[in-house]
């Protein structure tokens, strides 16, 4: 975190600083050089928590469908029809509860990841205009200032667009942060913010044609196979999922994109000055 001299705007942690000695801190302690005002782990346990009660309900519809199932196949009659009917009922609304878990994730993974990066760069604004010259033979220096910090635009050949992603891989090179953030940083952020924005567009079910794109996108894109699932009507796609194994990758890339700006802050910003 930055240094102020007001006491009011101490938090626990520039106690523990000041305890231990920065000789005990970790590249995850640096962060807060970049994340002064994001309490990002008390954020990941949150996330964390809610991903996990979420999982257990899963699983408890999911066992009750089985046994809903394997009940069915041991009766007969009216009986049996009831309990083919529960069944159905069932698996048609698990569709919706999990979109439902999946918006859920989606809301909470991206919003962190994109806050991080917008507030680490405003951070290290300041930080580079204050004590130290950012690199100068890179592009995004010779737009507006007002711009060349905002991670939600990009230039190519001299013309600004909106693109997120491409914006923080952008400004990340231009200060040279890229090398402490994870190698597939680029696939996971694509495939992050394009399922949110098509979540929140469009909500559970997709215009057709969305969900043929997106089905298209994920073949096309390089992203690894098991990062999302989806349910077909007729044989053609209708609800898409972030599966667990995405949902974890995002947490183990958040994890990893604050302990790289934490050995950023420490090796390139001087952090041990700053927190």
């Amino acid at each position: 975190m930055i240094a102020e001299n007001n006491s009011a705007n101490n938090r626990p942690q520039d106690n523990y600083i000041e305890v231990m000695g920065l000789s005990e801190l970790s590249d995850r302690d640096f962060a807060c050089v970049l994340l002064p005002d994001l309490d990002y782990d008390a954020q990941l346990v949150a996330v964390r928590n809610l991903l996990r009660r979420h999982k257990d309900f899963d699983q408890t519809f999911t066992d009750e469908i089985r046994q809903i199932d394997q009940l069915a196949r041991r009766t007969r009659g009216r009986r049996n029809e009831y309990l083919v009917d529960e069944w159905l009922d069932r698996l048609h609304a698990s569709v919706y509860q999990d979109a439902a878990h999946s918006m859920a994730a989606v809301g909470m993974l991206a919003p962190l990841m994109e806050s991080i990066f917008y507030q680490a760069f405003q951070a290290a604004r300041h930080h580079f205009s204050a004590t130290v010259d950012p690199p100068r033979d890179h592009q995004r220096w010779q737009q507006p200032s007002e711009s060349q910090w905002n991670c939600h635009f990009v230039w190519k050949s001299g013309r600004r667009s909106t693109n997120l992603v491409e914006g923080i891989l952008q400004l990340a090179e231009a200060v040279e942060l890229s090398p402490y953030l994870p190698s597939d940083l680029k696939f996971t952020l694509q495939a992050l913010f394009e399922y949110r924005n098509k979540m929140f567009h469009y909500g559970f079910e997709w215009p057709t044609e969305e969900r043929q794109r997106f089905a298209t996108r994920i073949d096309t894109s390089g992203w690894p196979i098991d990062w999302f699932a989806k349910a077909t009507t007729g044989g053609e796609p209708w609800i898409f999922y972030l599966t667990d194994t995405f949902t974890s990758h995002c947490l183990d890339t958040i994890d990893s994109i604050i302990e790289g700006m934490g050995a950023f802050a420490r090796e390139k910003l001087g952090g041990e000055r700053k927190c």
